[in-house]
């Protein structure tokens, strides 16, 4: 997912600084930005944090939740969802969140744009196939990173999911510590972390 941008209004806000403070920030070269368009500042999030890091300035909790990993866990069987939402939570700097319903994953995806989505294909209603098409369909939702999970042994059925667009299947048999570790890896190989 692409990092996250803030206005002059918002790091004035952030800093409790009046906006022409941030703006001279700017135009003095101390936080680096980049301009819109229109002529409007603005600053990614990563660049806040070297300004106020190497200014030793406080972080305020509203910048640390920012750089928070966020996944989006789908499966309409509640103790896979508490058990791989367990074991999420103990990969550093993450927030989860589930749903057992497709129409809802469609809807948080586009609400909270997670930075992963791990999916079961197989649940009733708007299932996997048909989430992961609106994704990918998307311009600024395609390029999440979608991980399916399924149960199904059919090679005909895992042949339709590898080719749904989705970037990792796992099997719902999974071992704590090696899914911990795969999850982990896809957040960093796809330049989340």
């Amino acid at each position: 997912m692409p990092e996250k941008i803030y206005t002059t209004y918002q790091i004035g806000k952030f800093c409790q600084v009046n906006i022409r403070t941030v703006i001279r920030w700017i135009e003095t070269g101390k936080l680096k930005a980049y301009s819109t368009p229109g002529g409007h500042r603005r600053v990614k999030w990563s660049d806040l944090i070297t300004f106020l890091t190497h200014n030793r300035m406080p972080i305020p909790r509203e910048l640390e939740e920012a750089k928070k990993k966020k996944i989006l866990l789908v499966d309409n069987d509640a103790n896979f969802l508490k058990t791989v939402t367990e074991i999420l939570e103990k990969i550093p700097d993450t927030d989860v969140k589930t749903t057992s319903s497709g129409f809802d994953a469609g809807v948080l995806v586009a609400e909270w744009l997670p930075d992963l989505i791990i999916l079961n294909f197989f649940i009733p209603g708007l299932d996997g196939f048909a989430v992961t098409k609106i994704i990918r369909e998307n311009p600024i939702l395609k390029k999440i990173p979608i991980i399916a999970v399924t149960s199904t042994t059919d090679p005909d059925e895992l042949g339709r999911v590898k080719n749904s667009g989705i970037d990792n299947l796992i099997t719902k048999q999974i071992e704590s510590e090696s899914f911990k570790k795969k999850i982990d890896r896809i957040l960093y190989a796809a330049g989340i972390g």
